[in-house]
């Protein structure tokens, strides 16, 4: 059965413990601005992937060198969505123009991801983690099932796929990187209105990728579909690796005003504990406790912000979930496994 928990600590111990946390943070200025050089690295972002697109379009093609440079757009286009990410918390500047833009640009224009759309997700996901009917993480309801009540609304055919869904679902991640490019843009679709910004970003996004090496540089437009769609097969199993340890097979909540906020965000969320030098890989956010607790710290601030939470939490006697990625799959496997195998 599927674990749904309840409170431990009150709002006002939460409260209490969490403003301690928040006094440490702003002494140490970890959620200064980190506005130059978030702009450095978005420049530096942009050459790189820049060179990356003129070596796929214009260089003479061989499988090794398409390899090495799809996979290196892949990289590039995860690390430009992490710009994206933090901006949409803030996390950049104190500015909210000046995050909107960065953000759109990151992420509408280079990865086609609908900004605008997919922060006010996001942000939900934030608000209600782990509550099934209102997480937008959690809604996940044609091939795989991650809560019982997910599985038990399932057609046949569905329920039939849940029963293996400990093995498809990592085969999926090959397009997971595609479905959530395709959920924001088609989001805009619906509603163009709302979403101006990201319609006419997402028409530059257009452009780029085709408009210039179709109209301007005279590639073909079968190779610009591929340099368009491989690397962002490559992306899926990555971010899948790096997001789903986060959240998938957590407890879920029943009701979010029975939590104080610290609760909420630390029994909802896992830690991955890894060394040092795997940080820039999860973008910072294997730092998952720590970046639902002070969202608006940026994630290469994140570590800092770990020393405080670990310090407060034993102080307290609260649980800190920090485990290995490795421990994060098999608990991840172990869950599905048990979702499918439910009578």
């Amino acid at each position: 059965m599927q674990t749904i928990i309840q409170p431990t600590l009150s709002h006002q111990k939460g409260h209490a413990v969490w403003c301690s946390l928040s006094e440490d943070v702003n002494a140490q200025q970890l959620c200064a601005s980190a506005a130059t050089s978030t702009l450095i690295r978005f420049a530096a972002l942009c050459a790189l992937l820049g060179a990356a697109l003129a070596t796929a379009w214009l260089a003479t093609p061989s499988f090794w060198l398409l390899a090495g440079v799809y996979t290196a757009i892949a990289l590039l286009l995860a690390q430009c969505a992490f710009i994206g990410h933090n901006a949409g918390h803030g996390a950049v500047s104190r500015h909210d123009r000046l995050n909107r833009a960065l953000g759109q640009l990151s992420m509408t224009l280079l990865t086609g991801l609908a900004f605008d759309e997919w922060i006010t997700r996001h942000r939900a996901h934030h608000r209600f983690c782990q509550d099934e009917d209102r997480d937008p993480d959690l809604m996940v309801d044609f091939v795989v099932s991650l809560t019982d009540k997910s599985r038990r609304r399932k057609t046949p055919f569905g329920r039939f796929l849940t029963r293996y869904q400990t093995t498809h679902i990592w085969l999926l991640s090959l397009l997971f990187g595609h479905s959530q490019r395709v959920l924001s843009q088609a989001a805009v679709l619906r509603n163009p209105r709302r979403y101006r910004l990201d319609s006419a970003m997402l028409l530059l996004h257009a452009g780029l990728w085709f408009g210039i090496p179709c109209g301007m540089l005279g590639v073909s437009f079968q190779l610009a579909l591929l340099t368009y769609l491989i690397p962002l097969t490559l992306l899926g199993p990555y971010l899948a690796a790096i997001f789903w340890v986060n959240h998938l097979g957590m407890p879920l909540i029943n009701k979010v005003a029975d939590f104080s906020f610290l609760e909420h965000q630390t029994v909802t969320s896992r830690t991955i504990v890894n060394a040092p030098r795997w940080d820039w890989l999860f973008g910072g956010l294997n730092f998952q406790i720590e970046h639902h607790l002070f969202p608006t710290v940026p994630s290469h601030r994140l570590a800092a912000v770990q020393v405080i939470v670990r310090h407060h939490f034993d102080k307290q006697g609260i649980f800190y979930n920090g485990v290995s990625w490795r421990v994060a799959v098999c608990a991840i496997q172990a869950h599905l496994r048990r979702i499918a195998s439910a009578p």
